[in-house]
């Protein structure tokens, strides 16, 4: 089971790497839901081998339906009112986002490698988590559109979640709802927000509000 479990980690990094790499929003889009799917299998794996409960199926419905279905739905809204599917210009060219998502790896290996006692179950847990929560963080300051920078959000978001999974056990299930349920919210806020943009401004360049003034 370990080896599935690690199997499932290295398909969400390697998500992490394409979205860095590509600025095709639909492309970005369906790599969001594929990782969302991912991630919400892998508290069922480890509820196979601890003893699964209602709480785990319940948490990993949760996940798949927001991550793999709601959260890639309203972004794919967003794309289809504002017609904007392609980043031409990032703050940080695609080449180089790729050799920074290197660094971010080896840096969570390094540190996955001094917190590996949180996560007996997958070595890759912590360094899959770091380097998720390092590329969403990377993409909402290296990008310009505000929907790619939407999508850093639920990687951050992601990442969070693949490392509070060393805690399954110990985080009510409750509480992992709740916190879902904000991310919903956010997303919901955020892609309303960015067609509005789009309607006042015919852009979604964040970088152009700067100049704005109140």
């Amino acid at each position: 089971m370990n080896n599935l479990i690690e199997m499932f980690l290295v398909g969400i990094l390697i998500t992490d790497f394409i979205l860095l790499a590509t600025g095709r929003m639909r492309a970005s889009i369906r790599l969001v839901s594929i990782q969302g799917f991912l991630l919400g299998v892998v508290p069922v794996i480890i509820g196979i081998t601890q003893g699964i409960n209602q709480e785990i199926i319940v948490i990993s419905l949760a996940g798949i339906v927001l991550r793999g279905i709601v959260f890639p739905r309203l972004l794919r809204r967003s794309v289809i009112d504002t017609g904007v599917d392609r980043e031409e210009h990032p703050i940080v060219g695609y080449i180089a986002s790729l050799l920074i998502m290197v660094v971010f790896l080896l840096t969570s290996l390094w540190v996955g490698s001094k917190l590996a006692f949180l996560a007996p179950k997958s070595a890759l847990m912590i360094p899959v988590a770091l380097a998720t929560i390092f590329a969403g963080t990377f993409m909402i300051v290296g990008r310009r559109i505000a929907i790619m920078q939407i999508i850093g959000y639920i990687l951050i978001e992601n990442g969070i979640y693949c490392f509070g999974l060393t805690l399954v056990e110990k985080v009510p299930f409750l509480v992992e709802l709740g916190v879902l349920t904000d991310a919903v919210v956010a997303v919901l806020v955020m892609t309303n927000a960015t067609k509005r943009l789009h309607q006042v401004f015919d852009h979604m360049d964040t970088g152009n509000m700067d100049s704005l003034k109140g």
